[in-house]
């Protein structure tokens, strides 16, 4: 009951104010146009943006490589280098004398190779001793 009540009431209040004709219409077109205007704004935040990164100043790095280059080819071409040249000096003012100094430590050289030579001749007879004895035991066990 209570429904129809306040039905009755509201029929009173609203029977007397008009409605404009067309407002249904105009509500409508608003409506339509915010749709559209919304529907273009879900798009337009979709769409992948491009962000172009701009570089301050891209030929600082080229000059600063460009100087740093120069300035170490500069330095290197420049700066003299110290070098400690020792002159040689003849030991020796009688030719005979240098000759016969040049015999001795020749002679003292090849003394020392010698020696060496030695030691491997040695080695060589300890080796065709060992070879005689392991070609004994191959006889022995055949």
């Amino acid at each position: 009951m209570k429904t129809d009540k306040i039905k009755k009431i509201m029929d009173k209040h609203y029977e007397g104010i008009e409605v404009p004709s067309g407002l249904e219409a105009k509500i409508s077109a608003t409506i339509d146009r915010l749709a559209a205007a919304e529907t273009a704004n879900d798009q337009e935040q979709e769409k992948p943006r491009r962000i172009k990164l701009v570089q301050k100043h891209p030929h600082w790095r080229i000059v600063a490589v460009a100087a740093s280059v120069t300035i170490v080819i500069t330095l290197a071409i420049f700066l003299p280098v110290k070098e400690n040249r020792v002159q040689l000096a003849d030991t020796f003012t009688n030719v005979d004398d240098a000759y016969q100094e040049t015999e001795k430590v020749l002679e003292y050289v090849s003394s020392l190779m010698n020696k060496g030579v030695a030691k491997v001749s040695e080695t060589q007879e300890s080796i065709r001793s060992i070879k005689t004895i392991n070609k004994y035991l191959e006889i022995k066990e055949q």
